[in-house]
């Protein structure tokens, strides 16, 4: 075996410590890259389409990340909803909004609408309106 100088041993050893620092960062901003967000969703749902109904409730389920549903006071044919969705990577994903409406004899309607959810840039909730 040879044996090599103090200096060559230091700069051998700052050489392992610098690649291995490179190779933390590169695998942090990995990490970092496919994160999970919170996203709040938010806006209106209409029941018009099906006569006398109104919105009961609206469930939001992405493609990645997890569920959300709002239950409504089913008082008017238009209704405010929020859902927090959680879960959702940070380049967003593909969400179906379920929306259920009920009319006077208590029957059940229901329709759905695909869309993308990503978080705003601003951090303010995502507006999506389903009639």
């Amino acid at each position: 075996m040879r044996n090599l100088s103090i200096s060559t041993r230091k700069t051998i050893g700052s050489v392992a410590v610098v690649a291995s620092l490179a190779l933390a960062a590169r695998l942090v901003a990995t990490g970092t890259a496919h994160a999970a967000v919170k996203v709040t969703v938010k806006g209106t749902v209409s029941c018009a389409r099906f006569g006398d109904s109104t919105p009961d409730s609206i469930k939001i389920t992405p493609t990645k990340g997890k569920a959300g549903t709002d239950e409504l006071p089913g008082e008017d044919e238009t209704e405010d909803y929020t859902i927090v969705l959680t879960g959702i990577p940070t380049n967003g994903t593909k969400a179906t909004a379920l929306i259920t409406c009920v009319d006077s004899d208590n029957d059940k309607n229901t329709y759905s609408k695909t869309f993308q959810v990503t978080k705003p840039p601003n951090g303010a909730p995502l507006v999506r309106n389903f009639k």
